[in-house]
């Protein structure tokens, strides 16, 4: 009887354990994701700390919605549009499925990705 009890009591805690690990998981990742969901303004465009910005370019906003999908609006009135994906990890932005930016840096106020653009080299894009 006590070896049941023990065994009962065991087997509680080691569903409360798991049942608090994928709770914990799943508010991790949809917290991540909620520090992309938001209209972000280009600070800076750089290569090698040069800033490489254009005058478009320049105070850019980039509006990540919470359905998956993103608009990018220039200084020179054009605009870009598709979808975005944040990896389960959160260190990858995926654009339309194909462009991929490492994410350097991303909180609530601040969201730094970049890319290897090819022979031109490591770009970084800084927001706030």
């Amino acid at each position: 009887m006590k070896s049941m009890k023990k065994f009962s009591f065991l087997l509680l805690i080691a569903i409360v354990a798991v049942s608090g690990f994928l709770v914990t998981s799943c508010t991790k990742e949809a917290t991540e994701t909620n520090m992309i969901i938001r209209r972000w303004t280009l600070s800076s465009k750089t290569i090698a700390n040069v800033n490489v910005a254009t005058d478009c370019e320049k105070l850019s906003v980039w509006n990540f919605k919470s359905d998956g999908t993103y608009a990018i609006y220039d200084s020179c009135d054009k605009t870009s549009t598709g979808t975005w994906k944040l990896a389960a990890d959160a260190k990858t932005l995926t654009l339309d499925g194909i462009t991929a930016y490492a994410v350097i840096e991303g909180t609530i106020s601040n969201l730094v990705i970049e890319m290897q653009v090819g022979s031109i080299g490591l770009t970084r894009w800084s927001f706030n």
